[in-house]
């Protein structure tokens, strides 16, 4: 079913709105500049630098469309049952009629050890990369206390550990990211510029060149 329809000025002054409440909770100049960008919540923003920095972590987000940010804290996030895409508002309804906003896909995480990034795999262990299974004790330790921060919560693991080459989803032109790396956030617009960091900071880029998973990067 599709989502919300409304008008961009509507939509732009949601996310005005939203950049304030971020700015009041303490967000800066730059997450709220993100938040535009990247459609991610300006206070999830700042709090992923805040706990990539406290946990020593690199963490790679495919973000919603950028006109999701009208909608988080508003509407719950996109779960993992609902196939439909989004609108153009970031916006679906489930097969009940719910309506949802995009959520935010981690692609992977990273420890930085001082010399280099160690990976943290946050899919099924067994086999590696299932739909379902148990996840490795630091994995479930690291996203719960992330969506303990979060006003829209994570809602699966990581899409590059997801190693089903049948139904890992993959990547397409449209899709822009933020890295969160030890504090610094980074927006990477294409899957070339994400390709581009994987590369730069010594990570395996677990994608070809159509932009299907290759089945490499288990744990």
């Amino acid at each position: 079913m599709s989502g919300l329809r409304m008008s961009q000025g509507g939509l732009d002054d949601l996310i005005r709105a939203k950049a304030n409440t971020a700015r009041g909770a303490g967000a800066d100049g730059l997450d709220i500049k993100l938040m535009y960008e990247s459609g991610m919540d300006g206070q999830d923003i700042m709090r992923l630098r805040q706990f990539t920095a406290k946990e020593q972590l690199l963490i790679i987000i495919r973000c919603p469309k950028p006109n999701a940010a009208a909608f988080h804290g508003t509407l719950d996030p996109k779960n993992v049952n609902t196939k439909a895409k989004t609108n153009a508002t970031g916006t679906v309804r489930d097969a009940n009629g719910h309506l949802m906003v995009s959520d935010y896909d981690m692609m992977s995480v990273w420890r930085y050890t001082g010399t280099g990034y160690q990976k943290i795999f946050v899919s099924a262990l067994d086999p590696p990369g299932a739909p379902r299974g148990a996840w490795g004790p630091e994995a479930v330790r690291i996203v719960r206390a992330v969506n303990a921060l979060l006003i829209s919560k994570i809602q699966h693991g990581c899409q590059d550990d997801f190693v089903n080459l049948e139904k890992n989803p993959g990547l397409k032109m449209a899709d822009h990211f933020l890295a969160f790396d030890v504090g610094t956030a980074v927006y990477l617009p294409t899957p070339i510029y994400c390709e581009n960091f994987y590369r730069v900071h010594g990570l395996p880029w677990p994608y070809d060149s159509s932009g299907r998973h290759t089945g490499q990067g288990g744990p």
